[in-house]
């Protein structure tokens, strides 16, 4: 125990003294643990009054602890200094007198005596809170620095970069160890010219700091917007020592920007454009066509059944439908075309610089087509009524008002009319496009319902007049309008999307037909048939050809099928491989109307045939002109070198069928012969032998 002479007290009360301007804690503990000496930053630290004496009022090492941390010093750090006489250091945690926590650095130093054995210890504490703190808000900024969705990098006054964050590595590419020791042109997107990085470094330098829109490049290539901002930090010499560069990724932010723009615009259910769009599209097209004779159309478009089908099928069959719709009216669509959703079932067509008031027209029967097709929805086949209201600028209106106006009243027009139609807002040309789509009606019912005929005229050999094959024509006789000549409802057909029906079923009828013959024992000649290029265009077209001659049991070998030149011209390629197709089913192909086009030597060589055709109006003018006879001979004789059957169309006189005789012609059709039969008489021609 610690000698208690007045000497030795008095000597410590002057090493006190000494040791009382200490920042630190200073405390001098005998050997059962008692507090001999506090200096003053000790008191204040642990809540000790400076006037209390601490002879007369003792405390000991226990007051100061937790009873854990007290058991770590008692029972082993203290036994170990008295036994080895070494220091000790270590973070360990005070309690003041009112039992409040102090994190402390400490170092305990025993002190012997003159026998060599440990008299007091001194221990000195290094208050830890204000560090802590520190270290607290420098972690803090740490995590924020590596934690914030903004990429941050900092340099040197070289822009040297020295340090990044997370967000960096994340928005650029670039790791860590890349972007160290470089400078920001790693990131250079080139889309800047030397002029803007002069601007820029020329404000930091002047204000401290920049920000703005930049356009820079990550690793792999990638260019993106960024915001981004540089400040430079200073020294007390007011010399630039960091800059600091924080900068955020534009690119969601303008993708969502560009998705509310998107919402403004367009509806989202179809994806189409809205009303607001259609509104923009009709200003447009009058700011574009004032002063110009350019017309616009603007067309307003009633599905007309969706009401009923909400009701009956719920609203998610009436979506489906409305999406359904809206593609196949935008597959019309050219591109400077537009095409919106206006409402529950409505839609709305803005067509730019109308040429013809006819090719508007026959948009809104095209448009009325695809929406009278059926729709196959959750198993249950639904069919529309659409009606259609046209306006055109600047005949009907000048703005846009006045225009929407127009076709709203041309809409409600065609729906007082019974649906399926449309109507102009001009008078007159509703009834003419009305007529056409009467037409175009009875043209469907005709197909449908067998209100077609066929007709056979025969073809012969020009030496003995002898019928070898024929050509199978279709006919239409309207109950009310009378014959209506193949000419003007075949291009009907075509326009309306009806050919293939037709062709359909001029291909069925004609099989039933010659089965029939076959039946009868009589013997079939072999039949041409003219064949649309809009039907090549089908797809499996061979097949739909071929079945019902397998179903009625026929050959393929007795069908040819005559194309005409001009169709072919105006889609060379698409049809080649598809005539192609014909000759491998093992039917035959005609070129009808050939020397008419401008082209037909230059494919020729390429189309799979085996006829060629003389066009009737070389034929009717040979016996008086001698170019149209130069273009049969020379018709003829490609032909022969070309090892095709050749077969002049439209044979009217006895002149015309020496003459061609003379120039190696042998076989024919025309009114010398046989005008188009009926069926019945064709079959009462075979019957007698012809």
């Amino acid at each position: 125990m610690l000698s208690q002479s007045p000497e030795y007290l008095l000597l410590l009360k002057q090493q006190g003294h000494i040791l009382e301007a200490a920042n630190e804690m200073i405390a001098t503990v005998s050997l059962d643990q008692r507090l001999i000496f506090l200096n003053q930053a000790g008191r204040q630290m642990l809540g000790v009054s400076l006037e209390r004496d601490l002879i007369e009022e003792p405390l000991y090492v226990a007051d100061f602890h937790s009873p854990e941390v007290y058991a770590l010093l008692s029972d082993h750090v203290f036994p170990s200094l008295v036994k080895n006489l070494t220091r000790w250091k270590g973070d360990i945690e005070f309690r003041d007198l009112n039992q409040r926590a102090i994190p402390v650095h400490l170092t305990v130093i025993p002190h012997v005596d003159d026998e060599g054995k440990v008299a007091w210890m001194t221990g000195l504490a290094k208050d830890l809170r204000e560090v802590n703190a520190l270290e607290i808000q420098q972690r803090l900024a740490k995590r924020v620095f590596d934690n914030t969705i903004e990429g941050i990098f900092v340099t040197d006054a070289f822009a040297r970069i020295l340090q990044v964050n997370r967000a960096f590595t994340e928005v650029t590419g670039y790791s860590a160890e890349e972007a160290l020791g470089k400078t920001p042109r790693l990131l250079r997107s080139n889309h800047h010219d030397a002029a803007f990085y002069e601007k820029l470094w020329a404000e930091v330098a002047l204000s401290g700091s920049w920000q703005g829109e930049i356009w820079n490049r990550r690793k792999d290539g990638s260019v993106y917007l960024q915001w981004l901002s540089i400040n430079c930090l200073k020294n007390s010499r007011d010399e630039t020592e960091y800059y600091v560069a924080v900068f955020h990724d534009l690119s969601e932010l303008r993708a969502r920007e560009a998705e509310i723009e998107y919402l403004v615009n367009h509806d989202p259910l179809t994806g189409l454009g809205n009303r607001s769009q259609f509104r923009d599209r009709i200003e447009q097209g009058i700011r574009g066509g004032a002063g110009s004779h350019s017309r616009m159309a603007v067309i307003k478009i009633d599905l007309g059944e969706i009401q009923l089908i909400n009701d009956s099928l719920g609203h998610a069959c009436s979506d489906f439908l409305i999406k359904e719709a809206g593609s196949r009216l935008k597959d019309l669509m050219s591109r400077r075309d537009s095409l919106v959703r206006l409402g529950a079932d409505e839609f709305g067509v803005v067509v730019s610089d109308v040429r013809q008031m006819l090719d508007i027209s026959q948009m809104a029967f095209d448009l009325k087509v695809q929406l009278q097709a059926p729709f196959i929805i959750g198993g249950e086949t639904l069919y529309m009524n659409p009606s259609m209201g046209i306006s055109f600028y600047p005949d009907d209106a000048d703005n846009v008002e006045d225009l929407l106006r127009c076709a709203r009243t041309a809409l409600q027009e065609a729906k007082a009319t019974g649906r399926n139609t449309f109507c102009f807002y001009n008078q007159d040309m509703s009834i003419q496009s009305r007529d056409r789509l009467v037409l175009e009606q009875a043209l469907r019912e005709a197909v449908l319902g067998n209100g077609l005929s066929l007709n056979f005229q025969p073809k012969v050999l020009l030496e003995t007049g002898k019928i070898y094959a024929a050509e199978v024509l279709v006919r239409w006789r309207h109950p009310v309008l009378g014959f209506i000549s193949p000419a003007v409802f075949i291009p009907i057909a075509e326009r309306s999307g009806l050919i293939a029906e037709l062709g359909n079923w001029v291909m069925q009828e004609t099989c039933r037909q010659l089965a029939i013959m076959k039946t009868a024992g009589l013997t079939v000649p072999p039949v041409a048939i003219n064949l649309s290029v809009y039907e090549l265009e089908r797809p499996g077209f061979a097949k739909h050809l071929m079945d019902p001659v397998i179903k009625f049991g026929l050959d393929p070998g007795l069908f040819e099928f005559e194309v005409t030149e001009t169709g072919l011209m105006s889609r060379e390629e698409a049809v080649i491989d598809s005539l192609k197709q014909l000759r491998d089913a093992g039917f035959k192909v005609a070129l009808d109307d050939f020397g008419t086009g401008y082209s037909s030597l230059s494919y020729l060589r390429k189309l799979p045939l085996s006829t060629l055709k003389i066009d009737m109006a070389f034929v009717t003018d040979m016996t008086t002109d001698k170019v149209a006879a130069s273009i049969v001979k020379t018709v003829i004789a490609l032909a022969d070198s070309l090892e095709l059957e050749v077969i002049a169309e439209g044979v009217e006189t006895t002149e015309q069928q020496m003459m061609l005789l003379d120039l190696g012609c042998s076989k024919a059709q025309g009114f010398l012969f046989y005008k188009p039969l009926s069926v019945d008489h064709f079959r009462d021609l075979l019957v007698n032998g012809y």
